[in-house]
């Protein structure tokens, strides 16, 4: 909505009200009639054509009518009541379920041509031959194929207060032979140990 306003020195200001007002309502009824005169156009368009659809889809793929109706059965024994509801729907709206069932007749119909054309790339029929490019290979070491590998071994880690003890006695140089040490189980490493030691 325009408000029109004038201040005491004669100038006029112009103003835009945020609510909307009237005028959003006159367009939003106006919308709503188009999309309606729009909508009931185009279903009577589709009901002219619907017979066209309905064989289109079974010309299309005839696997999409049929697994229509095998899911109608099955509706129909596990869910009588709902069954009978989705087929009075059908038959009420025929121009919208042929064109669902057109729909899902082409939707099969590129299904099959994705999977001839990529499902079936991997496999080969007998006496088929694969395309492919060969590649060489180097190792990246300096070793003849013919010498075995030998595992590397890794030296044992011992345990910090163990080095400690030792470093010690050799140190000392004590006459006395090394006494074995019962292995010490090993503590989590944790980094607030060494605040309580």
């Amino acid at each position: 909505m325009i408000f029109f306003s004038s201040n005491q020195f004669g100038r006029r200001d112009v103003r835009f009200s945020s609510s909307g007002g009237i005028g959003c309502l006159v367009f939003g009824v106006l919308g709503l009639v188009a999309a309606y005169f729009i909508l009931k156009g185009l279903f009577y368009l589709l009901y002219w054509a619907s017979p066209a659809l309905f064989v289109l889809a079974l010309i299309i793929n005839w696997r999409a009518v049929t697994d229509t109706f095998r899911n109608w059965l099955k509706s129909m024994e596990t869910n009588p009541l709902g069954g009978l509801l989705i087929a009075a729907l059908a038959v009420l709206a025929f121009p919208l379920f042929a064109l669902y069932l057109f729909v899902k007749a082409l939707g099969y119909k590129k299904m099959q041509q994705f999977q001839r054309e990529f499902g079936q790339g991997g496999q080969t029929t007998e006496g088929e031959f694969v395309e492919f490019e060969e590649l060489e290979s180097h190792p990246k070491t300096d070793l003849k194929t013919d010498q075995p590998l030998e595992p590397f071994v890794l030296p044992e880690k011992e345990p910090e207060k163990a080095k400690g003890k030792k470093h010690k006695a050799k140190d000392e140089q004590s006459d006395e032979p090394e006494r074995p040490h019962a292995a010490e189980p090993k503590k989590p490493e944790n980094p607030y140990d060494q605040l309580f030691d």
